[in-house]
């Protein structure tokens, strides 16, 4: 990447997306990070339709999650010897694309094969 190509942060978008990456903010509403990050709703929403925001916000949350995955898991081991909830570390090792839940797929309909000849036709 080039650094022309690095997304260049407004003042605003600087300041939201500290508060976006931040796992302490984690579960607010819009109201919540525009007052701690103090923005308006407005730049909010125009920031979260800019695509390269996104992307920067995605990937910087998808890093601070990597670098704390061996913690994870470790986490992970040693609650899995006991009987505790484990939604939060299921979640965290998903968002890391080491985990993804088991997936039944159930088939239904026939296979559309025609029957030419029976034994029975001699």
């Amino acid at each position: 990447m080039t650094k022309s190509d690095k997304y260049q942060f407004t003042k605003a978008g600087r300041k939201l997306f500290e508060v976006l990456v931040n796992p302490e903010y984690v579960g607010k509403n819009v109201d919540e990070l525009c007052q701690i990050a103090d923005v308006s709703r407005d730049t909010y929403y125009r920031l979260m339709k800019d695509e390269r925001y996104k992307e920067e916000v995605a990937e910087t949350s998808r890093q601070l999650v990597m670098a704390k995955i061996g913690d994870v898991l470790n986490a992970s081991y040693k609650y899995a010897l006991e009987e505790r909830g484990h939604q939060d570390r299921k979640m965290l090792l998903q968002m890391a694309g080491i985990h993804s839940d088991k997936q039944d797929v159930n088939m239904t309909g026939g296979l559309g094969i025609k029957v030419l000849w029976t034994d029975d036709d001699g």
